[in-house]
């Protein structure tokens, strides 16, 4: 009876310092991301931390009204074969905007030493502008403007673009900045 409880607490403590992780990155999606997912929109590995943007529901009392699917954003870490891993952190954004938003989430991960390991910084949002057709996001501090990923997905247009604390702007079909509103 004493072997059964040892090997018992041996078991759970070997679950808990590895951690759960799952046989494919859509069984960690929907296991591990505290929302219900709605539709993954777009993912991407950079640095061996797999990049999630999906739509999900608003939750909680005091968003009742917001009926239309909000963004959210996730890390994971692994592959098919090791297993996958939620690294979060996992949370939605949403705010009001004429002609679209901007959120940023980042990633960092450090060793026992407090070193940072991989400090990936990601900016996302939904353009409600027809007019807009190019968002373009550069590192903080530059004036290096790239393409950011544009999506389309029953007919809502979202982006989403990586760098070092990235600033955004959106153009329209001249190439002229269109603010945010």
């Amino acid at each position: 009876m004493r072997r059964g409880k040892v090997l018992f607490i041996a078991i759970v403590l070997m679950l808990i310092l590895t951690g759960c992780k799952y046989p494919t990155l859509e069984k960690a999606i929907a296991e591990t991301i505290p929302f219900e997912v709605q539709e993954v929109l777009y993912k991407t590995k950079i640095d061996g931390i797999t990049i999630v943007l999906y739509t999900t529901k608003a939750e909680g009392k005091e968003v009742e009204h917001i009926k239309e699917p909000v963004l959210g954003v996730s890390f994971f870490e692994g592959n098919d074969k090791k297993g996958w891993k939620n690294d979060g952190p996992n949370g939605w954004e949403h705010a009001e905007s004429e002609t679209y938003s901007i959120y940023n989430e980042n990633y960092t991960k450090y060793d026992d030493k407090g070193n940072v390991l991989k400090d990936i910084y990601v900016v996302f949002g939904e353009i409600n502008s027809e007019n807009i057709t190019n968002i373009e996001t550069a590192n903080q501090g530059t004036e290096e403007y790239k393409k950011a990923k544009m999506i389309e997905k029953d007919g809502r247009r979202y982006y989403v673009g990586i760098g070092i604390r990235p600033q955004v702007r959106a153009l329209n079909g001249n190439g002229e900045v269109i603010p945010q509103q």
